[in-house]
């Protein structure tokens, strides 16, 4: 089957479990994303000799980050459902714990970590309330959630047509399971008990080789159910404004940051 950036929960399973660690660096290496970093250590609060867990770690890059400001006082795991993912991020080194879970079932008891942050996890879980249960009972009370993911029907596309435009969207945003999940976020969390619960939002820019690479499977989609001509057809502006310097496609996320309650 073909490869495309809603496989997220499936890497291993896929022809090309490599590509997702391609696609997951070219996204990490948007400029906007230092900023979506620095927000989500600003919502964890001081790390320093904390235990702190990283849902979805990918490549462990961020990871890395987080072991970093926690220092050898310190205890950083991160976690991911995909081997290939783990071997990588084991390969890159650091001063991390990788382990295979699920996020569904975290293997940890209740209030194991100081801090927990999931970062572009959410928007690919079909069972969003199960992952979001464990993301609180593996945090101890009074310690700190940060979570980052994105909010796809923010998407802002320079394209001529825009009745094009417009017809392809419900498919860019239902491409990933939780489309939504960014906008949810203050609802599902105060929810399940949180406190001191904010939400900001960061706005990133996209390159076109990023955009195509991300949207070619929802394409395909919008061409499959009839409300576009074709892939490249749709494809084919963009790839012209790239080559003459205008391109221009955003999207947008938002980070909470929550506490659990003493109470809890």
């Amino acid at each position: 089957m073909s490869v495309f950036a809603g496989q997220y929960t499936a890497v291993d399973d896929t022809e090309d479990a490599s590509w997702f660690i391609s696609f997951s660096d070219s996204v990490n290496a948007i400029p906007e994303y230092h900023g979506v970093r620095q927000s989500l250590i600003e919502q964890l609060g001081s790390l320093a000799g904390r235990h702190v867990l990283d849902v979805g770690c990918g490549p462990g890059d961020d990871t890395r980050e987080l072991a970093s400001l926690a220092g050898p006082a310190g205890r950083v795991v991160g976690v991911d459902l995909s081997e290939t993912m783990l071997a990588e991020a084991r390969r890159r080194g650091g001063p991390v714990e990788f382990i295979q879970d699920d996020v569904y079932g975290l293997s940890f008891p209740n209030a194991t970590f100081d801090r927990v942050r999931a970062k572009l996890v959410r928007m690919h879980l079909l069972d969003i309330d199960a992952a979001d249960d464990e993301l609180v009972r593996v945090l101890r009370p009074g310690g700190r959630l940060a979570v980052f993911d994105l909010d796809f029907e923010t998407l802002a596309l320079d394209h001529p047509d825009r009745a094009a435009t417009r017809a392809f969207q419900p498919y860019w945003a239902d491409h990933h399971k939780q489309g939504w999940c960014g906008r949810q976020m203050r609802r599902r969390f105060m929810g399940r008990g949180m406190t001191d619960v904010t939400i900001t939002p960061h706005t990133m820019q996209m390159s076109y080789g990023l955009f195509r690479r991300a949207a070619e499977g929802a394409v395909a989609e919008a061409v499959a159910a009839g409300v576009l001509d074709s892939v490249e057809g749709f494809l084919r502006p963009l790839a012209e404004a790239d080559e003459a310097g205008v391109f221009f496609a955003s999207l947008t996320g938002y980070v909470l940051g929550a506490t659990r309650s003493p109470a809890a």
